[in-house]
């Protein structure tokens, strides 16, 4: 009987720990395939990079995309591996692109989290822990926004 009070003590105190301060994105999951198609192909992103940049990517549905940001307009191909979203862009363009894991924060609001290493991240420390921090943002065009505030540099 005494064991028994312990493991529901235990898991009552599991509970509180790991409920306060638990991040969105575990409580969430990662985004599946099947659910990154629905949300993402056939449509237009508008979002921003964690430095506060912005960028748009239309994804079509023969596994083309159209990439732009304030620089650059690219096209290019996207591919999916599983519950990894890849984007690649055509050469010549001065951008690569690079695969990512998703998870939709809002109800239009998607966290791009680096899955494999691009050009964009060449510089920058790698986040520690296996989730890290989001590298990108994004809502569907045509649907009000739920990202919160973009960045300042």
């Amino acid at each position: 009987m005494r064991h028994i009070a312990c493991l529901g003590a235990f898991a009552m105190l599991a509970c509180i720990l790991g409920g306060a301060g638990t991040p969105a994105r575990a409580e969430r999951g990662w985004m599946t395939e099947a659910a990154m198609r629905a949300a993402f192909i056939g449509k237009t992103l508008d979002g921003y990079y964690a430095d506060g940049e912005d960028w748009t990517e239309s994804y079509g549905a023969d596994g083309r995309l159209d990439y732009n940001d304030r620089r650059r307009r690219s096209p290019g191909t996207w591919y999916f591996r599983d519950e990894v979203f890849c984007t690649f862009y055509d050469p010549g363009r001065n951008v690569t692109g690079g695969c990512f894991t998703a998870i939709q924060s809002g109800a239009n609001c998607f966290e791009f989290y680096l899955a494999e290493f691009s050009d964009r991240e060449a510089d920058r420390l790698r986040p520690p822990g296996p989730v890290g921090r989001w590298v990108a943002r994004a809502s569907r065009r045509g649907e009000a926004s739920t990202c919160e505030a973009r960045p300042t540099v």
